[in-house]
């Protein structure tokens, strides 16, 4: 059972491709599949019946506490992604973060 926890959790944490799961889990892309596709029910039915499942939208700093369970700490696990920034400097300038670079300061390059 906890290899089947592992497999499915394993999926959801990375999102690989079935090719690349099955052999990570030493199967075949169609029963890397159907083993997905038969645990995320089971796997989802778990967490609902502990009240465990992950919160997606919290409105507000109450719900967020709540959400913690009385825990103290808050592990983020994020991706950054990149962003397509527009040629046009009037369209840059709306987007601009304020931050700037070591590099940029030390060349003499501002941001707009």
């Amino acid at each position: 059972m906890a290899e089947k926890l592992q497999f499915a959790l394993y999926y959801y944490k990375t999102y690989l491709t079935f090719d690349v799961l099955g052999t990570q889990f030493a199967m075949a892309r169609s029963k890397a599949h159907e083993n997905l596709h038969k645990l995320s029910p089971i796997l989802y039915d778990t967490l609902v019946y502990l009240d465990l499942r992950p919160y997606r939208e919290l409105s507000s700093p109450e719900e967020l506490k709540a959400a913690l369970h009385g825990e103290d700490r808050l592990l983020i696990d994020a991706t950054e992604r990149a962003y397509h920034r527009s040629q046009d400097a009037t369209k840059q300038r709306e987007h601009y973060s304020g931050k700037k670079t070591a590099y940029a300061e030390e060349h003499g390059h501002v941001a707009p």
